[in-house]
């Protein structure tokens, strides 16, 4: 049930989100979003599933790349360079610095406005994995706290299909004949499309201590 709400919510957040920006409040949301970052450390990265604003734009754009047929198949190999997405996430440090400056002397940047039509556009004309895993810098900041996540997506009685790993946007899964699919926290967007799709039922958002 909670996952078929879940584009109703990310859209109340999409709404909340342009509310501040218009009114000038971009604090508020910053707060937010640094609070989720801590947050993520005991729940995991469920701000990116349900509550970013660019992974709610995304999904038109997914469309919008599969219909134009321009997206890849696959990731190209040039964006899994470390040194890549380190570069891009020193530019977004600089340009989050500035933000909050601006933010402290009552004047305007806006990053949203830079970030958003990048995660936009590399969905449209490479995919939306691409952007997940490897370019979005918020990423990179919710990783950090997200590898020790308290709670997460955990396989039980998996028969190795590998329909989730297809389905995850995020690339955190893995499929062995042994263990099945495992999740890693680090790069589960908690966005529940593996366990929408898991034919079996096989995916339970739980404890790391549960049986």
């Amino acid at each position: 049930m909670l996952i078929k709400l879940r584009p109703v919510i990310q859209i109340i957040f999409l709404a909340v989100f342009i509310t501040l920006m218009v009114l000038g409040k971009a604090q508020i949301w910053m707060a937010f979003i640094f609070g989720s970052i801590i947050l993520s450390s005991f729940f995991g990265r469920y701000y990116c599933g349900w509550a970013c604003p660019i992974n709610t734009l995304i999904r038109p754009a997914n469309w919008i790349g599969k219909k134009l047929k321009t997206q890849k198949k696959d990731v190209p190999e040039i964006f899994k360079s470390q040194k890549i997405r380190w570069a891009a996430f020193a530019l977004f440090l600089v340009g989050l610095g500035y933000t909050i400056y601006t933010i402290t002397i009552g004047k305007k940047f806006p990053l949203p406005l830079i970030i958003i039509p990048l995660g936009l556009i590399t969905t449209i004309f490479i995919n939306e994995k691409t952007w997940h895993r490897y370019l979005c810098p918020w990423g990179v900041l919710f990783s950090l706290t997200g590898r020790f996540a308290k709670l997460s997506l955990k396989a039980h009685n998996c028969y190795s299909c590998g329909i989730c790993k297809k389905e995850c946007p995020g690339e955190a899964i893995t499929i062995s004949k042994d263990k099945g699919a495992e999740i890693d926290p680090t790069h589960c967007l908690l966005c529940f499309e593996c366990k929408g799709a898991c034919p079996k039922d096989a995916l339970s958002y739980k404890g790391s201590t549960s049986n």
